[in-house]
This record gives C-alpha cells, sequence and structure tokens, in this order.
C-alpha cells in the first residue's frame, strides 16, 4: 500500500453520547489533524423507540429522542469547530450497526473510529457488540477504541 492509498479524508465516528463514544471522537480528532481529515458524527436512534401505557396507548418515544440528540449533537459539532476540525453530524433512525455501515458507505468514509463498551460474557451474547458487527461488516478499515478503565 503506498501513501496515496492510504490517504484518510473522512472518518465515520459514530457516538452514543457516553465517555467510550467521547474518547472514539477525541482518536478519531487526532487522526483527522494528522490527515487533514473531514470527521462525520453519527447517533443511531434504536428503532424500537416505543413503550405502551396501562391504558394500552402506544407512545412513540423517536421525537423526542431526535430532539435530544439533535441538541447533543449539535453541542459536539460545537465542540469539535472549536477545536477548528471539519465536521458535519448526522442523527438517523434504525439498528445501530446497520446504519453506521450504511452511513460509512453513503459518505465514502475511510475510516471508521468507534468505541468499545467492553461488554463481555452474558452481557455480550444477550446485547450484542455494535463495534464488533461494524468490525466484521463495514467495507472500510475500522479503529475500535477500547477504555482504559476496561477490565483486561
Amino acid at each position: 500500500m503506498n501513501k496515496e492509498t492510504a490517504k484518510i479524508r473522512k472518518i465515520l465516528v459514530p457516538t452514543d453520547f457516553s465517555p467510550f463514544s467521547q474518547r472514539a471522537i477525541d482518536y478519531g480528532a487526532v487522526v483527522a489533524e494528522r490527515f487533514e481529515a473531514k470527521i462525520v458524527l453519527i447517533h443511531v436512534i434504536e428503532s424500537a423507540a416505543y413503550s405502551v401505557t396501562d391504558t394500552l396507548i402506544v407512545v412513540n418515544h423517536e421525537a423526542a429522542l431526535k430532539t435530544t440528540a439533535d441538541a447533543l449533537m449539535d453541542n459536539l459539532e460545537k465542540q469539535c469547530i472549536e477545536k477548528g476540525m471539519a465536521v458535519t453530524t448526522r442523527v438517523v433512525s434504525g439498528t445501530p450497526y446497520r446504519e453506521i455501515i450504511k452511513e460509512a458507505e453513503k459518505e465514502e468514509a475511510d475510516l471508521i473510529v468507534i468505541g468499545t463498551h467492553g461488554r463481555s460474557g452474558l452481557e455480550r451474547f444477550l446485547l450484542g457488540s455494535v463495534a464488533e458487527k461494524v468490525v466484521r461488516l463495514a467495507t472500510c478499515p475500522v479503529l475500535t477504541v477500547r477504555s482504559p478503565e476496561m477490565p483486561k
């Protein structure tokens, strides 16, 4: 691989607004600065954002979640811009790993930087790992960022 084929122009960084995601954003910023790349921050609202009240009324929480996510993304975008980064943001709905991969392909991302929650055992089996699925299925390289607080 020569220097030109390894050019990183666009980095997709998924966020769930957790400290794990913030650490991934920080790593993405370092890589973006080094390669003069643009960062695309994405947050995925899970599709099953519904509940049923005791009166059997179905409540769609997606609108409220989107409002909150938009505000949090605006704050992240401002922080990135203040640090001199070129950044765009997206808030989408769906299955997190699928939407991350779809957005990476749509944006023609050269790299995905994703934080890992470090679940193991039964919790990982039951909940799955978004980062693991992205690593397995993405068509571009994926950098996973492990939190220093995670057990080894």
